[in-house]
């Protein structure tokens, strides 16, 4: 279901907006996050006051109006109709009364398919005047592969990429994208990740996007993802990530986390606690 939740950093306009939600059952914890003991994900569940019933695997993408510029931070999975519970950041931007149209830059945080899916629709581009960017890194490590064992997946991401090339353009962290919006590298999930930093006077907002993909992990950072390309660095850069939030009390996003993905992150004893915001 098409769902916004508006915020603002600064001077700068941000909407989270629902790309979908999908639920999954708490026993399949241990095929997500290979490294992890029963112990531990009974702990994590009785930590996170989950009960019974299913978590939830949210996607949420980010829109952001800054220096004149309309940018959509990345484009969620597009319409897949065996799957009507996806595809909603084009209706969720319309009750933002923003049209793909209008929009003027897609950056892609990294090139697994729930993020860069939508950039088509039935072929064609589903945000047709807009610029298309990511980084430098990521670009590099699909896009200019040619790791035999990957050559499935990259002919996946080429099918989408290859029809917006000569729209697209790389970027370094540190780099910015619009003034008071800047890319940061977290690699490890993918080796080019990127994280959005949102800055304008005395306010920032950090999209951390997959750093995470439960709020489980908060309690067991050191868990690995079955999807981290590099489970160990996904493991640093979390816990180098989830650490700066604690320490300067800022206000973070997730991707996968339940919609809008915002909140805040606290220490406790030796791991982390998520305090989401009230949507």
């Amino acid at each position: 279901m098409a769902t916004i939740h508006r915020f603002t950093v600064g001077d700068i306009t941000c909407i989270a907006l629902e790309e979908g939600t999908s639920t999954f059952a708490p026993d399949s914890l241990r095929q997500r996050y290979p490294n992890a003991t029963e112990d531990q994900i009974q702990d994590a569940l009785d930590k996170i006051g989950f009960d019974e019933g299913e978590l939830r695997h949210a996607m949420n993408t980010l829109y952001i109006e800054a220096d004149g510029k309309k940018i959509l931070i990345d484009a969620g999975m597009g319409t897949i109709p065996e799957r009507p519970n996806v595809g909603q950041t084009v209706p969720s931007l319309a009750l933002a009364g923003i049209t793909p149209e209008e929009i003027d830059i897609v950056f892609i945080t990294h090139f697994h398919s729930d993020h860069y899916l939508g950039l088509l629709t039935d072929g064609e581009p589903t945000y047709p005047n807009a610029q298309y960017m990511t980084l430098d890194t990521e670009w590099t490590y699909w896009l200019e592969n040619e790791d035999e064992a990957m050559a499935q997946r990259i002919e996946g991401i080429k099918k989408v990429v290859e029809p917006l090339k000569d729209q697209f353009s790389t970027l370094s962290a540190g780099d910015e994208i619009a003034t008071g919006v800047s890319v940061m590298a977290i690699a490890g999930h993918t080796m080019g990740q990127s994280a959005i930093k949102i800055e304008s006077g005395d306010e920032m907002v950090i999209h951390l996007v997959d750093l995470l993909h439960n709020e489980t992990q908060f309690a067991y950072s050191d868990w690995h993802f079955v999807w981290d390309t590099d489970a160990d660095l996904a493991v640093q850069s979390r816990k180098a990530q989830l650490g700066n939030a604690v320490n300067r009390h800022l206000l973070v996003m997730f991707y996968h986390l339940p919609f809008p993905g915002l909140g805040y992150v606290e220490r406790t004893d030796k791991a982390f606690k998520w305090l989401p915001i009230a949507d």
